[in-house]
């Protein structure tokens, strides 16, 4: 009897899928009750930060992402841990030097993570090449993301070839992600047939985002491609402009004829528990969407995400011009295409967005560019996918001749911070800062607030705080369970 192929599961409900529909705001107090089941659920890797994770949570929730590391990894000791880096950069949009990058891996490994993905926005091995080098000496598990977009760019050839150039340079794993969730299933399937081809017997990944409703679909075609890991979460926070549920994508692999190590009472099990986060938290549970051929059209043309769309409703509102998005989002896929194509998450995202928006605003395209867009058009920021429209980057660069964007990396920054700065507490507190300004790293530590863990409440607590908290509007409550117990709660006067 033939030996069945196994699908894995790395779960980003940690991670990804809630930077997707919660911005970053899940609190650790709602990740510690169930982390124990998931670390025991039969997932491949969990995904326990990315460097928003730590601006946000100490930004927006007063937490330390590094404590919150820790307190996961005694929950989880098991499971292999990892986070996204995105390349040389990690946060923001400024370029860290080398001795940043490396003091970053070494204080991830020292807090409990055993790898990471590393992704750049244009799919340039120079922007990854030293956290590749430094990864594979510390004896991390790299794992390189080939960044998809919706483009003429894109061809198979492209991704295959990319592929085959970031195996050769030190990656474990190659993750083809389409993060805009736009990939149709026969692009799937033929995009990873092809990277699967050029990396032989190297771990392939596949991530995408439901956005537009084909998330289904492209991750049954990436089975039949070969696929080996995908990228899930619990379903309180898949679907919509999220990640693929995980028990959906057992389910597809069972379909196919694979096997999985996945235990599904413990995925119910944490579904129920986020069911009751997003319940406790008022957030709305995504749908599967169905697929839009025209809302596809549409936004495959600008693909600027989400968030980032808000943004633009907002600031033309603020102008009084809320009656020209569409127009704003027509333009952004002219400038996408002008730039060469940049994956559409931050910074390019941004510089699409602004710029779009700048050029409707204003009634001339590319007037006032912003610094950032001018040191792209310049190499700075690495090779375009495609190259940029000619007149357009002489625009922008303003006849300024390229730079050299790996000038100034090996100047060491961290004695410079810690004697301008210093002391700081730990390298962890270092880290910290440098993931914030001045000014926000010096409010967290004025406001910062103490993790509470505390133990999964039982289901009839929770019952009973929730009709507790409706007093006033519920006379009577009748609770059964297997038809064998009845409790009546009668409101008194």
């Amino acid at each position: 009897m033939a030996k069945k192929r196994k699908i894995k599961l790395l779960d980003e409900t940690l991670r990804n899928a809630q930077q997707s529909l919660w911005a970053t705001r899940m609190r650790t107090e709602s990740m510690l009750p169930i982390a124990g089941v998931i670390g025991e659920a039969g997932f491949d890797t969990v995904c326990v930060g990315a460097g928003v994770s730590f601006e946000s949570a100490a930004m927006y929730l007063q937490e330390d992402q590094w404590e919150r590391m820790r307190l996961l990894k005694t929950k989880m000791p098991k499971m292999p841990f990892d986070v996204l880096v995105r390349a040389r950069n990690l946060w923001g949009w400024k370029a860290q030097p080398y001795d940043v990058q490396t003091l970053f891996l070494e204080v991830l490994q020292r807090n409990g993570v055993q790898g990471f993905k590393l992704f750049d926005g244009l799919n340039d091995l120079r922007n990854m090449q030293h956290f590749l080098d430094e990864g594979n000496r510390l004896g991390f598990a790299v794992k390189v993301l080939l960044g998809y977009n919706e483009s003429p760019a894109h061809t198979d050839a492209y991704l295959a070839d990319k592929a085959k150039q970031f195996v050769d340079a030190g990656a474990k794993a190659i993750i083809l992600s389409d993060s805009p969730g736009v990939m149709l299933p026969d692009r799937a399937f033929s995009s990873l047939a092809a990277v699967r081809k050029a990396i032989g017997d190297t771990e392939l990944h596949f991530h995408c985002h439901t956005s537009s409703g084909q998330g289904r679909e492209a991750c049954a075609a990436a089975i039949r491609a070969g696929t080996d890991v995908f990228w899930t979460a619990s379903r309180p926070l898949a679907w919509g402009s999220a990640l693929p549920d995980a028990m959906a994508i057992v389910d597809m692999a069972e379909d196919a004829g694979c096997e999985t190590d996945m235990d599904r009472a413990a995925l119910a099990e944490i579904a129920d528990w986020f069911y009751w986060v997003a319940h406790k938290e008022g957030r709305k549970v995504p749908e599967d969407k169905p697929f839009d051929a025209e809302y596809h059209r549409r936004y495959s043309g600008h693909q600027i995400p989400g968030g980032m769309i808000s943004n633009l409703i907002q600031q033309l509102a603020d102008r009084g011009m809320s009656n020209r998005l569409d127009e704003v989002l027509e333009e952004a896929g002219r400038v996408r295409r002008e730039l060469g194509f940049p994956h559409m998450s931050t910074p390019f995202s941004q510089f699409v967005g602004v710029q779009s928006l700048m050029n409707v605003v204003q009634g001339e395209r590319y007037a006032s560019p912003p610094e950032a867009l001018q040191l792209y058009a310049r190499g700075g920021f690495g090779e375009t996918i495609a190259p940029m429209d000619p007149d357009v980057k002489d625009k922008l660069s303003g006849g300024l001749p390229d730079l050299d964007m790996m000038e100034g990396l090996d100047e060491p920054l961290l004695p410079k911070i810690r004697a301008e700065f210093g002391p700081f507490d730990s390298d962890e507190d270092l880290l910290t800062f440098l993931f914030l300004h001045p000014a926000a790293y010096q409010e967290f530590r004025a406001n910062r607030k103490p993790i509470v863990d505390r133990p999964r409440p039982h289901p009839v607590a929770c019952l009973i705080d929730e009709v507790a908290s409706k007093h006033k509007t519920l006379n009577k409550v009748k609770v059964r369970q297997n038809d064998a117990i009845t409790v009546d709660f009668q409101r008194t006067q």
